[in-house]
């Protein structure tokens, strides 16, 4: 198995992967300053008032949990090949951007449950300040070229996306 396999289009659970995943991720950002109070209570001894934890670990075991589905079905359906025509460091800027977020997806969760069920208070400092915002900007990253290569570029990127491959 190789990750530069290439394929027609996106699978369908591909897609519904993708999408799943980048839903939870807005989740996880939304509930964010949550389980920061959550964590701050639980260093400090006391109980989180009005914070609930579970739904940031749940939700952040599941991006674990389907990122290596994930990993999985890439390694062995591939990933459809940069547009043709394209200059060469566009195509290396996309495929660094899909490995890193690929190792921030795993890279999160599990600083995440290192630091909530191991108490590792480095690992939630580097969970909630330098993964997330390193996720972050590679998320605006990706969405910026995706938007730039279907709109400026008209490479159909982003339909492929959209819909998955017959």
């Amino acid at each position: 198995m190789s990750v530069s396999k290439h394929s027609a289009g996106y699978s369908r659970a591909q897609v519904i992967l993708h999408w799943v995943v980048a839903a939870l991720i807005l989740f996880q950002l939304l509930v964010h300053e949550s389980m920061e109070m959550a964590w701050d209570a639980r260093m400090e001894g006391g109980p989180a008032e009005g914070a609930n934890p579970l739904p940031h670990i749940v939700v952040g075991s599941a991006i674990l949990i389907l990122a290596a589905i994930r990993l999985v079905i890439r390694l062995r359906h591939g990933a459809p090949p940069h547009p043709a025509g394209q200059p060469a460091l566009l195509g290396v800027l996309a495929n660094v951007v899909h490995g890193l977020i690929y190792v921030l997806l795993f890279a999160i969760p599990l600083s995440g449950l290192l630091a909530w069920f191991g108490g590792v208070e480095p690992a939630a400092d580097v969970h909630s300040g330098p993964l997330r915002f390193a996720l972050i900007a590679l998320v605006i990253v990706h969405i910026v070229g995706a938007l730039v290569q279907q709109f400026v570029l008209k490479s159909g990127v982003l339909m492929r996306m959209m819909k998955p491959e017959s």
